[in-house]
């Protein structure tokens, strides 16, 4: 065989073996891996089930938003807003172990702090503007010196658990150098929550509700009625990494809250807060109620109950709707519709009233009336001068032989009605009839005792009145709504269609009138609109030692409506005094008084056009201040306003000549302090602060005047307060 083929051969063999290693060597590993899927199969295959369970995304819950509640107008009572907390990290995060990485990282962050902190405060200062530049440069300074990590606050002495921060100022805060979003993790940290937020503060604080502290769970008031629709549905959901950003997936949807708009009106609460807590102050008054329910609707647009506290008046619970107590002389004409719609009694009926000392319904009993007392009394003196006299005589006479039909009259007008208010914990009537009857039991329930009522029935009963015998249910929520459409309504609710006959309607009517018109209840009149009400006080039982024992405890009350002649609304005052001398027509019809007032004042608002002059040319008065301004809304009333300068900002004053307005330009000079007398605020702090001084404000309106007269010298920093009125 030639070398050749020899050659060949060999070459041929070589080859081969080379496939047969390569073939045994991937059929050995084939036949591992074939072995290890059997182990991983069979033997394993518990193990690795648990492990494929543990891997599968787990479920978050997806919260969803509280609803809001909103007053008449739309407006924002009770909100769930986002808080946050934010945390500065002065020292490098790299480890120790990577010297090198730390090192440089540390070097940066203290560039970083150099080269902007004076940027940052300023910037900072414009946010919180109750911090000046100074406080968070020494802030921030301490900070950096203690190289804290993660954990110090961004605001100065703030507590590290509280979240200061609202959504919007932390959304500004997103564009400061040091607060980048990409900043985030290796510069600072932020924490968030939601909470609930009222934005008029402490307003109706006890009739929205509240909620506890760090659960979604209400407490009381209208959070709690309407939990189950301001509470919304929570979704399912995983977490998804996409570019290392972890990032929860909703696979249900959450459903966010109902919103519930309620009848509460943002002025009238002020106004009845504002005049019940001033008169509380004055009398020193144990507590106190205002409810201010519009006629028609029986829409209340404001209810207030005070308690005194060592921090002065505030709502503790709602005494309005929850307490029920013996409701006194407001309850006489009560007493009088029915005895009137049985025909029992006329108004022309007159009766001696003992001149203010009577013993004689039996039992021992004394009855007294105010003062020294009355005489003989028609139907309408009695109401007018509150005598209770007069008024328990009638009713004994009328009922005696059958005092049920007297306290089924007064089931009729409906004032046992037990009121909820769409409120939870709200107080049922107690008008008994148990079919006892002593000697003194008929002649002190026409007078407003042996009976408990919660104040709102009073109300409901008045309201009925000026409503032309229609008696409605309080109302406190008008509609709930989910994503600005109505899902459901609360239409008013009739309770009595007639109160009592039409005739009897117009002689309770007058005779309230009656009591505003020189009675009992005049402090309530007013010189602008015509006023009906009636005036109560009642001495409350003090519980085993009953009236005769301790300090006498009185609720004085005025229960009314306005306008007389076309009534709008219905108000209630009651207030609880401790000793001393009490009465509703010096306690509580003043109050009434000045929320009427107010409330029909901020009603009666008119067309500007109603206010135009045909024959004197109307010519405002103009504040001295910023010159560019004031031309603009000249020349907007079609004002002549001569001055022909083009600088951005002219500071000046203009006067009245002729027909047309001339400017006088104002120039300061560096160093001295402006004159910024007859300015408005506005004007004034721009001057003053590009002066150099820092100002205080006190009061509105224009400046009346100023700590640093004008042209006086002066340092940069140097503090100046203003003092503002209308």
């Amino acid at each position: 065989m030639s070398a050749r083929v020899k050659e060949k051969n060999s070459e041929k063999r070589r080859v081969s073996r080379r496939y047969l290693t390569m073939f045994l060597f991937v059929m050995f590993w084939g036949i591992l891996i074939i072995v290890k899927m059997a182990i991983v199969m069979f033997g394993e295959r518990t193990y690795w089930n648990d492990v494929k369970d543990n891997l599968v995304p787990a479920n978050r819950v997806i919260d969803p938003r509280r609803g809001n509640i909103l007053s008449d107008e739309g407006l924002l009572l009770a909100s769930s807003m986002k808080q946050y907390r934010v945390f500065l990290d002065f020292a490098t995060s790299e480890k120790e172990k990577n010297e090198k990485r730390a090192q440089s990282d540390q070097y940066r962050k203290d560039t970083l702090f150099e080269r902007h902190i004076d940027e940052f405060c300023q910037q900072m200062h414009e946010v919180f503007p109750q911090y000046s530049v100074s406080q968070f440069r020494q802030h921030y300074m301490s900070g950096r010196s203690s190289r804290t990590r993660h954990s110090w606050p961004l605001l100065p002495g703030v507590s590290r658990n509280s979240y200061p921060i609202s959504y919007n100022q932390y959304k500004t805060l997103a564009g400061f150098v040091w607060l980048r979003p990409r900043n985030e993790g290796w510069f600072f940290s932020a924490e968030s929550k939601i909470s609930r937020q009222k934005p008029f503060g402490a307003l109706a604080s006890r009739t929205l509700g509240d909620m506890f502290a760090g659960k979604d769970s209400a407490r009381y008031g209208l959070e709690l009625s309407f939990d189950s629709l301001l509470r919304g549905t929570p979704g399912v959901g995983h977490i998804e990494k996409v570019q290392n950003v972890s990032h929860v997936v909703a696979d249900i949807p959450q459903i966010d809250g109902c919103d519930i708009v309620t009848t509460i009106n943002v002025d009238m609460q002020d106004f009845t807060e504002v005049a019940l807590r001033k008169e509380l102050e004055q009398v020193n008054a144990v507590s106190g109620i205002a409810v201010l329910m519009e006629v028609k609707t029986g829409d209340i647009k404001a209810i207030a109950s005070m308690s005194k506290t060592e921090n002065g008046y505030q709502e503790i619970q709602n005494n309005a709707v929850k307490d029920i107590f013996e409701p006194g002389s407001t309850f006489k004409p009560v007493s009088m519709m029915v005895a009137l719609d049985d025909g029992k009694i006329s108004l022309t009926d007159s009766v001696f009233c003992e001149w203010g000392r009577y013993t004689g319904f039996g039992g021992g009993a004394v009855m007294t009336d105010a003062g020294h007392g009355y005489g003989w009394l028609d139907v309408p003196g009695i109401i007018k001068n509150s005598c209770n006299i007069g008024t328990s005589k009638l009713i004994t006479a009328a009922y005696k032989n059958n005092p049920e039909s007297f306290v089924d009259g007064i089931y009729r007008t409906g004032i046992n009605t037990h009121f909820d208010l769409q409120l939870i914990g709200t107080g049922a009537p107690v008008i008994r009839r148990d079919g006892y009857w002593d000697a003194t039991r008929l002649p002190w329930m026409s007078i407003g005792y042996n009976t408990q009522l919660p104040v709102i029935n009073t109300l409901a009963f008045y309201n009925g009145i000026a409503n032309g015998g229609k008696m409605v249910a309080p109302r406190l929520v008008t509609e709930v709504r989910h994503e600005g459409e109505t899902v459901q309504s609360f239409p008013v609710n009739v309770v009595r269609e007639q109160m009592c006959k039409p005739k009897t309607l117009e002689e309770i009517k007058f005779m309230l009138e009656g009591v505003v018109n020189g009675g009992s209840g005049r402090r309530a009149a007013s010189a602008h609109f015509k006023v009906a009400g009636k005036t109560g006080t009642a001495q409350l039982s003090q519980g085993a030692a009953g009236y005769k024992s301790g300090t006498k405890t009185h609720m004085v009350s005025f229960c009314g409506y306005f306008p007389a002649d076309d009534p709008q609304y219905t108000c209630i005052v009651s207030i609880r005094t401790s000793g001393g001398a009490a009465g509703g027509g010096t306690m509580a019809a003043p109050v009434f008084h000045e929320i009427s007032e107010k409330v029909m004042a901020s009603r009666n608002l008119r067309s500007v056009a109603e206010a135009a002059d045909s024959v004197h040319e109307f010519m405002p008065r103009v504040l001295s201040g910023d010159m560019n301004s004031t031309r603009t809304v000249l020349r907007g009333l079609g004002m002549n306003a001569e001055w022909k300068e083009k600088d951005s900002i002219v500071w000046g004053s203009y006067a009245l000549d002729s027909a047309a307005y001339r400017m006088t330009r104002i120039t300061e000079r560096e160093n001295v302090v402006p004159n910024v007398i007859g300015m408005g605020a506005q004007d004034a702090l721009y001057i003053l602060e590009n002066a150099g001084l820092r100002v205080e404000l006190q009061g509105v309106g224009r400046v009346r005047s100023q700590s640093l007269p004008g042209r006086a010298p002066f340092r940069k920093g140097d503090r100046i307060y203003l003092s503002l009125s209308m």
